[in-house]
């Protein structure tokens, strides 16, 4: 049986996913605070923090330290009103992390292959090589391509539908490993 709040919870996502309205969600630290908005740092997920190993007496301990990434603050909506310290639950609309995710990676790609061609083509017509006009406009093409997108994104990130936000405080429920009854 689920708790209370995890009912409501769960009844919010139903409705919100027959509307294609789902949110990706993330766990976060509040930082530090600006008029309504909040930076927050991702809780790490990652492998070293789950071990029951967590000793320095682990092989991998310390070794991959220089591959750990550091984790990026994070500008969101803070409508519950998070304090710095606090463990939050952070959600980005399915549907802008889709325009994101083509945003950063087909634009380019599209953007070289289109300079890649007008290159080929200009070159040819310059009687000059045209493999040399094809990779120059490519490499061109593809540098375009990474500051058209990250101009695009940072103008459509100011829209509040696509913002990122502070959804719920983060809880820690344990439920039972077994269902508790009477024989």
């Amino acid at each position: 049986m689920l708790p209370h709040n995890d009912l409501n919870r769960l009844r919010i996502n139903l409705n919100n996913s027959d509307r294609g309205d789902e949110m990706i969600e993330q766990k976060a630290r509040v930082v530090s605070l600006k008029q309504g908005y909040a930076w927050v740092e991702p809780l790490s997920a990652g492998n070293c923090n789950g071990c029951e190993a967590k000793s320095s007496s682990c092989s991998s301990a310390g070794a991959f330290d220089f591959m750990k990434p550091n984790s990026e603050k994070i500008y969101v909506q803070n409508p519950i009103h998070a304090r710095p310290g606090d463990e939050v639950v952070i959600g980005l609309h399915s549907n802008a992390l889709l325009i994101y995710s083509l945003f950063a990676y087909l634009l380019p790609l599209m953007s070289m292959l289109v300079f890649a061609i007008l290159g080929n083509e200009l070159f040819t017509a310059l009687n000059m090589h045209a493999d040399f006009g094809a990779v120059l406009a490519g490499i061109g093409g593809l540098l375009t391509g990474f500051k058209l997108a990250g101009w695009l994104a940072q103008n459509i990130s100011k829209s509040d539908d696509s913002a990122p936000v502070i959804l719920r405080p983060n809880e820690k429920i344990i439920q039972p490993m077994m269902p508790v009854g009477h024989a």
